[in-house]
């Protein structure tokens, strides 16, 4: 008679086995790890800070906080990046490893959308994409003979004042907001609070970019009282910064029908009225 008790008592046993082998070699593969780690074979000796127009290798070198030694393996991203965010200008920070000894650090910064123009203190400050004040500017700046803000010191001619803060909304791809209340206070990285400098925002993100290409400027005294002026010299009343789209509809639709316009008033879009010079 075939001892089956037996037979399978073998089979348990050999797994057994196995599973122990397997184990002492997972074992001795983590101590390897751990070792080839916390080893100098992949420490980060070649750290490479790549710099941009306004976060210098020289400033994310003072910033970033890289314990010496540190390897490849467990370099912190995350910590890298708040190191970095101290600077206003940074949004976030792509860190990349390239085996055996380099570590690329890039600082991203933040998308300019307007210029906010303090005329009682001169100040023009940068506003990012996510309302943040990032940084103030100088308001002598160097352009060319198009108006192109030169940041070699070369320029043919120097702008100052509302007129350097319009050059630099023009380089940043951005809209400047004037008449900005002498009460509005911006601190580097914190969130922007004023409504009224919000409501213009709200409308620097809803019109569309065919539009905004036409806006010289967005006056932003209070909520009910903005205004944009246009390229063309036409100042169009906007108010609060509820439909937004049926404005610039509005708008556009006016004119393109109407000859001479000098003034539109949409802030009730439905009930809109304008001034147009007479035509001879």
């Amino acid at each position: 008679m075939v001892n089956k008790t037996s037979d399978a008592a073998s089979v348990v046993t050999g797994k057994g086995k196995i599973v122990g082998g397997v184990l002492a070699v997972l074992a001795v593969l983590v101590v390897v790890a751990i070792v080839v780690i916390n080893s100098g074979l992949f420490t980060a000796t070649d750290i490479q800070i790549q710099g941009s127009e306004h976060v210098t290798k020289h400033d994310a070198i003072q910033l970033i906080d890289l314990p010496e030694g540190t390897s490849l393996f467990n370099v912190d991203p995350d910590q890298i990046t708040e190191d970095l965010k101290q600077n206003p200008w940074v949004s976030g920070v792509d860190v990349q490893r390239q085996f055996p000894h380099t570590l690329i650090i890039t600082p991203m910064e933040r998308k300019v959308i307007a210029i906010a123009y303090i005329s009682s203190d001169d100040l023009a400050w940068a506003i990012g994409d996510d309302d943040t004040w990032i940084a103030p500017l100088s308001t002598s700046v160097e352009v060319d003979g198009q108006g192109n803000v030169i940041t070699t010191g070369q320029g043919s001619n120097t702008l100052t004042g509302i007129d350097a803060a319009l050059a630099l909304a023009k380089h940043y791809g951005a809209v400047l907001l004037t008449d900005v209340s002498a009460d509005v206070a911006p601190v580097s990285g914190q969130a922007v609070s004023s409504k009224a400098v919000k409501a213009g925002l709200d409308y620097v993100r809803g019109f569309s970019s065919e539009f905004l290409g036409q806006v010289k400027d967005i006056s932003t005294p209070s909520v009910e009282a903005i205004s944009a002026n246009l390229n063309n010299g036409i100042e169009v009343s906007l108010g609060d910064s509820n439909d937004i789209v049926k404005k610039e509809r509005v708008v556009t639709k006016l004119l393109s029908q109407v000859e001479g316009v000098t003034y539109i008033n949409v802030r009730s879009p439905g009930n809109y009225t304008f001034r147009n010079a007479p035509t001879s």
